[in-house]
């Protein structure tokens, strides 16, 4: 079990990083977590919408819309990263972001 939390702490913060690291994208809430968390897509002038069909096009889920249920988060979604997730797919999901984003 340490070693699937391990694996999956890794790939989360990993994936959130990278993330973070695109143009108009941030990472909402500082602190810890384990396998989910909190993309705000809001300065990317692109809707949760429009990111997540983008990506589905590609045959990638994005992540679970919030912008309804908690409006005060602004177009931000829920990405969750586990242990079956490997790094090619998420350097793939950040290349994918990349492409929508531009």
């Amino acid at each position: 079990m340490k070693e699937v939390a391990d694996t999956i702490m890794t790939n989360a913060l990993y994936g959130a990083q990278k993330i973070g690291e695109l143009p108009g994208v941030s990472i909402r809430f500082e602190g810890s977590f384990f396998e989910e968390f909190v993309v705000d897509f809001s300065e990317s002038g692109k809707t949760v919408r429009e990111i997540n069909s983008a990506l589905l096009d590609r045959q990638i889920f994005g992540g679970l819309d919030l912008s309804e249920c908690f409006p005060e988060l602004g177009q931000s979604a829920l990405y969750c990263i586990t242990e079956v997730i490997t790094k090619d797919e998420i350097d793939g999901l950040v290349d994918a972001l990349r492409e929508i984003l531009q």
